[in-house]
């Protein structure tokens, strides 16, 4: 079909295929259904994105397998509970409000009344807005490729990159992802306004998509560069009025959450206050985002990315790749940072789809060089990401992906999943992972366990409650304090005991004195029992053990508890040796320095920042010690 800018036949044929697809398939109720659902009921009803108690009953009604969070959420309300149903929190104004912005739900508002109106499922609203974003998309690729058949190609490679994997989710990831690749397609094929609003629209629920506003730019610099030119006079050929005042239509749409945060709640961001910690940004996430098995990148554009790999490149496409990598890097690093990482997926995790989008451009950019596309060419990367789209659906989020289970069963040694991914997948649940518990896949005499070495619960799960693990198992250390045994698992008698001093032997000082810089000792249940400390400073003496055990000197210990907001980590000395800030919210083994038998140990704190936590306590308290583990594992000891 020829191209033409006034053509109407590509688009309108869309429009139906898009119009049958929402009719044969159902509304998936997926990711964060809960808060975009009901934020919608509530932006259609009354305009605003506040949660009512009429929003709560309406959704429920409309989604009943919401009911039970649904009805946490309703009964915090009507409490008037400060901390709500996790993925809610109050405003200044006391109003509720879904911790994501409202710009999606504002987005499928219109068509919710609509499909309302005409006696059909409202939820499918959200289908509505994803085909409509994809059907942008599909505009964008048109007048990139000045072809529609080729467009119509592109946009199967999208669908097969992820896209069918999302469009018929109740939340944003195919809104985002489409919405940037768009934004990409319009800034490089000169209609910058298009290209800013639609990078703004793409961000509102990912603000990791800010990034769009820096490296677009930059890919367009480099590809319209002119060697023959100064670099002034290049960069002056960027900065007309049109790209400018396009980029600065999509940052005023950006900035919407950011203000809205910032007059609710302080903050620029609420997630990340509430739902991120930098403690998790490293390399096992990193690698995890692009490589697991499970849920990695890799598997929504394993065909992109081999050609991408294998492609020769001349010094042009190389630094657009290059600035593609970095841009999808860029992307993927802040999200590094959620608590939650084995979240809601279907195959391949959620941000990590709409950040393949850089490199899926880059792909797009190179067949746009060919005038005709060599057909072996699009049958492989069609039968390759089609396969991978299928693998793709034949499992769950809380399942290990049939690749993954492969892995583990021919080359155990070579893959070690993040420890949220593999627990949660071994449980088959969406739960936190739990240091005192052990996980374990076994495939024949082939197995993979995972545990937390400084919890003997965990060890005593594997070996019982006299046993400790053999030095000589198959040690993987991985993030976070977790280790992996590849092979079975050999235990051996340790003769070691086991003290666990809590709350209790605290009032009691039976074994331990909470010496100075120490509040009274609370029972408050559970994880409450125990003793805040107060002050900058606290100190702790631990007597020499009694009975059988008389005489002997543990060999470490470890300090569990909580920290008040603003504080992370502790300044630990044991008998005047400085350990170093720890983390004590986890479960840390502390090596005792080598001291006479039969002393008593002296353990120091210095907190990181106490302070008051309300107007009716004034105490300065920064940590909230549970219980002190006294142990000695020889496994520590393997390396």
């Amino acid at each position: 079909m020829p191209f033409s800018t006034a053509g109407w036949r590509f688009p309108v044929l869309l429009l139906l295929c898009f119009v049958l697809g929402i009719a044969l398939r159902p509304v998936s109720l997926s990711g964060d259904v809960v808060e975009y659902a009901t934020d919608t009921v509530a932006m259609a009803a009354h305009g605003t994105p506040d949660i009512r108690l009429d929003d709560i009953a309406r959704t429920r009604r409309l989604a009943p397998p919401l009911t039970e969070p649904l009805n946490q959420l309703e009964q915090g309300m009507r409490r008037g509970d400060r901390e709500l149903y996790a993925a809610f929190v109050r405003g200044r104004d006391d109003k509720v409000y879904p911790i994501h912005f409202f710009g999606y739900p504002a987005l499928a508002a219109v068509p919710f009344l609509a499909l309302d109106a005409l006696g059909i499922d409202p939820l499918r609203a959200f289908q509505v807005v994803n085909y409509a974003a994809v059907l942008v998309l599909a505009l964008a690729l048109r007048r990139f490729f000045r072809s529609d058949v080729k467009a119509a190609l592109a946009l199967l490679l999208f669908f097969a990159c992820g896209g069918g994997l999302y469009i018929n989710w109740t939340s944003p990831e195919c809104v985002s992802a489409a919405g940037l690749l768009a934004a990409l397609l319009f800034l490089l094929s000169g209609a910058p306004l298009a290209a800013g609003l639609l990078g703004g629209v793409a961000a509102l629920q990912n603000p990791t998509i800010v990034f769009f506003f820096a490296f677009g730019p930059l890919i367009k610099l480099w590809l319209e560069y002119r060697r023959e030119a100064s670099f002034g006079a290049n960069l002056k050929a960027q900065l007309t009025p049109a790209n400018l005042t396009g980029l600065a239509a999509g940052l005023a749409v950006f900035a919407l959450p950011v203000l809205f945060n910032f007059y609710q709640y302080g903050v620029p961001n609420i997630i990340a206050k509430k739902f991120s910690d930098p403690h998790f940004v490293g390399m096992a996430r990193l690698v995890s985002f692009f490589f697991d098995l499970n849920q990695g990148m890799i598997l929504a554009i394993p065909g992109v990315a081999v050609l991408l790999a294998a492609w020769g490149w001349s010094r042009r496409a190389a630094g657009t790749l290059a600035l593609c990598l970095l841009f999808t890097l860029a992307l993927a690093l802040p999200a590094l940072a959620v608590q939650n990482w084995n979240s809601g997926a279907a195959g391949v995790m959620r941000y990590a789809f709409w950040a393949a989008m850089p490199l899926l451009l880059a792909l797009l950019l190179r067949v746009r060089e060919r005038a005709r596309w060599p057909v072996p060419l699009v049958a492989g990367l069609a039968l390759v990401q089609a396969a991978a789209m299928a693998h793709a659906v034949s499992y769950t989020y809380v399942q290990m992906s049939p690749l993954a289970r492969l892995a583990m069963r021919v080359a155990p040694q070579w893959y070690h999943p993040e420890p949220e991914i593999f627990a949660e997948r071994m449980g088959h649940n969406d739960d936190y992972i739990r240091p005192a518990q052990a996980y374990a896949f076994r495939a024949g005499a082939m197995s993979k366990t995972l545990y937390f070495p400084a919890e003997p619960a965990s060890i005593a799960q594997l070996c019982g409650s006299d046993g400790a693990l053999a030095p000589d198992n198959a040690y993987v250390d991985s993030a976070y304090g977790w280790r992996y045994i590849d092979g079975p698992v050999r235990c051996m008698h340790s003769g070691l005991r086991q003290r666990t001093l809590q709350a209790a032997q605290f009032r009691d000082r039976d074994g331990i004195a909470l010496d100075a810089g120490w509040s009274g000792v609370e029972f408050n249940g559970g994880a409450w029992n125990g003793a805040w400390s107060q002050g900058a400073r606290s100190r702790l003496v631990l007597a020499p053990a009694a009975g059988a055990d008389a005489g002997a000197r543990p060999a470490s210990l470890t300090l569990l508890g909580q920290y008040l907001d603003g504080n992370r980590r502790t300044r630990v000395r044991i008998d005047g040796v400085d350990l170093g800030w720890q983390e004590l919210d986890r479960p840390v083994v502390l090596a005792l320095p080598a001291g006479p038998a039969g002393a008593p140990v002296t353990i120091e704190l210095e907190h990181e920042a106490p302070h008051a936590p309300g107007p009716g306590d004034t105490r300065a308290l920064a940590f909230f010690l549970r219980e002190v583990r006294l142990h000695e594992d020889p496994s520590l000891a393997h390396r």
